[in-house]
């Protein structure tokens, strides 16, 4: 296991910040996820983590040992990268065997610890097939089998599911989060893909603009985001913009474009302050009675197998709601929704 830290990194190409004075730590045994919006600057910080880009600034650790200046085959690093870059002129068990061949590893040494690799990833006697007599889920395999296979210190993932389709891609990453756990490999994942982070990680890192704005394990990030770009990109949430109108104790009254709301929060408010309240989807019930109970009109009723999706507009803003279920409700019903007393509250505005 390994501890891999960012301190101040930055990179830039021309006038343009791709990666911004980033701060950043990936505990021992660690799953590791960075989030975000495609040029954020995720893949260009997993990029200098291995060794394939040098910062302009900052250090890169490993096990508290400077390593920016060392090249990527020297950082007991490796990576698997979006598109598998598997050689189509080599067997599967050449391609796992390259790095230790490339590190002159005995023979014999080096067809027993490929054949673990891919036991590993149940590819066992698979070894003499090529790459194009394997489907995608399979290649992907065989590029993890060859990053275990020089037994790194880190794990890197460049957006590693991308290319497959939805039922797959649900498959391997339960396979690749039992996996990490089985090695208790210090792993940096990353991904545009919310449900993956949400599923793989131990801890979510937020990218946006270049910049770590929010890290946290999954429940946080998403039941309590700080930024109001954790609460857009992870998930769904319907944000409301608010002024706190009085206080008594850990409870507050904010008027909102929906009305005046009652609400909990733990951190301490003062009236005027202007924050932003985040509402989950499926935290607003339909039906009458308690707190915070509103009349809408619906907009959209989408049906998407377990839940159903609907448009309400309150006042002049509109809400997303999701309950289990059928539609119980058509366009231009009325509607009361009961928004939930303890939103998120996000000071940044």
């Amino acid at each position: 296991m390994a501890r891999v830290e960012l301190r101040g990194v930055t990179k830039a190409y021309g006038p343009v910040a791709a990666v911004r004075d980033v701060h950043l730590e990936a505990r021992d045994g660690e799953f590791l996820t960075i989030l975000g919006p495609s040029g954020c600057g995720k893949t260009t910080t997993l990029r200098i983590i291995a060794g394939l880009l040098d910062p302009d600034a900052g250090e890169v650790l490993l096990d508290g040992r400077p390593v920016h200046h060392l090249p990527a085959h020297r950082r007991e690093t490796a990576m698997v990268f979006q598109s598998y870059a598997l050689f189509p002129h080599m067997t599967v068990a050449e391609n796992v065997g390259f790095g230790l061949r490339m590190r002159r590893v005995p023979s014999a040494e080096r067809r027993a610890r490929v054949a673990e690799a891919l036991e590993m990833v149940e590819l066992g006697g698979l070894g003499g097939r090529y790459p194009r007599a394997l489907s995608g889920g399979q290649q992907q395999r065989v590029a993890v089998a060859r990053a275990v296979v020089t037994r790194p210190k880190v794990l890197l993932f460049d957006e590693p599911l991308s290319n497959l389709d939805a039922k797959l891609r649900e498959r391997l990453r339960l396979e690749l989060r039992a996996l990490q756990q089985r090695l208790r490999i210090t792993t940096v994942y990353v991904t545009h893909d919310q449900a993956e982070a949400l599923v793989l990680s131990d801890r979510i890192a937020v990218m946006d603009r270049g910049r770590v704005v929010e890290i946290g394990a999954p429940q946080d990030v998403y039941r309590r985001p700080r930024a109001r770009i954790t609460a857009e990109f992870l998930g769904i949430a319907n944000l409301l913009e608010a002024t706190v109108a009085g206080a008594r104790g850990d409870r507050y009254v904010a008027d909102t474009p929906v009305g005046r709301l009652e609400m909990a929060c733990a951190e301490r408010l003062a009236s005027g302050d202007a924050v932003t309240l985040s509402f989950r989807p499926e935290d607003i019930r339909i039906g009458a009675g308690g707190v915070n109970c509103l009349r809408g009109a619906v907009q959209q009723a989408a049906y998407l197998g377990a839940t159903t999706d609907y448009v309400v507009r309150v006042n002049d803003a509109l809400l997303r709601v999701q309950q289990p279920g059928e539609p119980a409700y058509r366009i231009g019903d009325t509607v009361s929704l009961v928004l939930p007393e303890a939103p998120a509250v996000i000071r940044e505005r």
